[in-house]
């Protein structure tokens, strides 16, 4: 996840969190039960087994996935490989990034009942240099992986078609989706419905960020600064920065659904308006609705703060990868599907 250039801006935004610890409706909880009763149900030991292939993949090819190099390659062909076997439609989708390393897109294609309306989900599948990238974000590409084979095996058709991109080079410069989104037409961009990140999913011990579409928490954080006697030319440079950042009104129904889904599970919850242009949210914002699944855990290792255990180190392996918040991610993901469906 590339968030270091941001970083003063999560430490700031992580300062409003929202408790979903009070009581739910009871009819609220039903729905998200329902995520367990559906017919498409998430394996999370299927998905580890992927975070496994990931970690060999990488520890085959020089310690790492980045863009461009043998264990990025190597990544892309367990990718295209598992599409093969579900049996859906691929496009490779060649680029280069800002350093002129080349890099690839792999979009899956899975027909709904709708061919004009389109849910885009994604995950990068590059890691950085350092490491093999194991929660970030090969976590976020299983659970892909996963959704594509139970769509598959169960043979559901989904009410919107589903497209999922596994994008390249999102460490350096979030290069993959940005060329995507530049090829595409007006009337392509129109035509999704939705576009889901799905990005450090793994991480022990989560706390829940949730794509802040309506810019709430920048209001709460200008009140918060001005109670604390900060001047304000000291923080209005950064606040308006947050608030001209891009967005969709179809944003804020996205960001209404998760808030649904995870306070129903009396699950602790923060919005955050930076992460969405830090990772491959960036280019679609204000282009077409956009949310996204993100756990952090975030603590001060020195001076530096790390956004989960091993953050973009060599030591992103397979042991920092928690199966429950996994499935919990993945059960998220397909509450999001469900609830678009029923739009």
């Amino acid at each position: 996840m590339f968030l270091k250039k941001i970083l003063a801006v999560c430490v700031l935004s992580s300062m409003f969190a929202i408790s979903g610890c009070q009581k739910n409706e009871q009819d609220s909880k039903e729905k998200i039960e329902d995520v367990s009763q559906s017919g498409l149900k998430m394996d999370a030991a299927q998905m580890m087994t992927h975070l496994h292939a990931f970690e060999q993949i990488a520890k085959q090819h020089g310690g790492n996935r980045a863009v461009g190099t043998q264990g990025g390659l190597a990544s892309a062909d367990y990718i295209l490989d598992h599409a093969k076997k579900a049996g859906f439609t691929t496009e490779v989708q060649a680029f280069e990034n800002r350093e002129k390393t080349k890099g690839q897109n792999i979009i899956v294609e899975i027909p709904g009942e709708s061919k004009q309306d389109i849910i885009l989900l994604g995950a990068h599948y590059d890691s950085v240099k350092m490491g093999p990238g194991i929660n970030d974000n090969a976590s976020g590409v299983a659970l892909l992986l996963e959704l594509m084979a139970q769509l598959s095996q169960q043979n559901i058709k989904p009410k919107h078609s589903i497209h999922l991109a596994f994008w390249d080079s999102e460490e350096v410069g979030i290069a993959g989706s940005q060329a995507y989104v530049k090829k595409l037409t007006a009337d392509q961009l129109k035509a999704i419905k939705a576009y889901i990140n799905v990005d450090m999913v793994g991480t022990k011990d989560p706390e829940i960020l949730i794509a802040d579409g309506d810019k709430s928490s920048v209001d709460e954080m200008e009140k918060m600064l001005k109670e604390r006697g900060m001047q304000e030319q000291d923080y209005k440079p950064l606040l308006d920065g947050l608030r001209s950042i891009p967005s969709h009104s179809g944003d804020l129904a996205l960001e209404n659904m998760l808030k649904e889904f995870f306070k129903a599970k009396n699950l602790k919850i923060k919005e955050d308006v930076a992460t969405l242009t830090a990772s491959d949210t960036a280019p679609f914002l204000g282009k077409v609705p956009v949310t996204s699944v993100i756990l952090f855990n975030e603590q001060m290792k020195g001076d530096e703060l790390e956004f989960a255990p091993c953050y973009h180190k060599a030591c992103d392996t397979f042991e920092q990868v928690d199966p429950k918040s996994m499935q919990l991610a993945g059960d998220a993901v397909i509450y999001l599907l469900q609830s678009l469906d029923k739009q």
